[in-house]
């Protein structure tokens, strides 16, 4: 995987009354170049006209899904999802016939429970409710605070954080980034 296949960096974008929140510019271009190296390789033909407008659409889309132990949203590309099921299949290649297959359906899970976002023109996905509420993001509020939204890179996938949440979250685990977050905010509150 070429180092322009990975997300890398964070940004604090707001999030407006209606959930539209601009996904960062450099996550966004990932995202296509990611897609364009699929299509190379599938041997897909632009030209040909078969399947145009489900490969153009496809690289406009961000994929999340809430993580499972952290207060924040998983986000990654439809490519992802293909090499995703490989990395599933062989952390349980060990096992068995049932007990394999088993497994690997409970990993995968979680595309049952993913929400296909695609972008405007302007780069804006538009997090419902539902997902605001999940990752405690108020599009609503009035103190600047509650309407910001953190995008945090992890190499393969990003993640999707109310801001103060991931502070929070991080000052263990991750004290450095923790306080680049915090001094993110606090520059854009000023």
């Amino acid at each position: 995987m070429a180092i322009s296949d990975l997300f890398r960096g964070r940004a604090l974008n707001a999030i407006d009354k209606k959930g539209r929140v601009s996904v960062p510019s450099d996550f966004r271009a990932t995202i296509q170049t990611r897609h364009r190296r699929v299509i190379a390789e599938d041997g897909f033909d632009p030209a040909a006209g078969d399947g145009e407008t489900r490969h153009a659409n496809a690289g406009k889309v961000v994929i999340v899904v809430r993580d499972r132990q952290r207060p924040c949203l998983s986000a990654f590309e439809n490519q992802y999802v293909r090499e995703l099921r490989g990395k599933v299949e062989r952390r349980h290649a060990k096992l068995e016939g049932i007990e394999q297959e088993q497994a690997v359906k409970k990993d995968l899970a979680m595309l049952g429970r993913a929400d296909d976002l695609s972008w405007d023109v302007n780069g804006r996905i538009v997090l419902s409710p539902r997902l605001c509420e999940k990752i405690g993001v108020d599009p609503n509020a009035e103190d600047g605070k509650g309407n910001l939204v953190l995008f945090f890179a992890m190499g393969e996938t990003f993640e999707i954080w109310n801001p103060e949440t991931f502070i929070a979250a991080m000052a263990d685990e991750d004290p450095d980034s923790a306080d680049d977050v915090r001094d993110m905010l606090a520059d854009r509150l000023r």
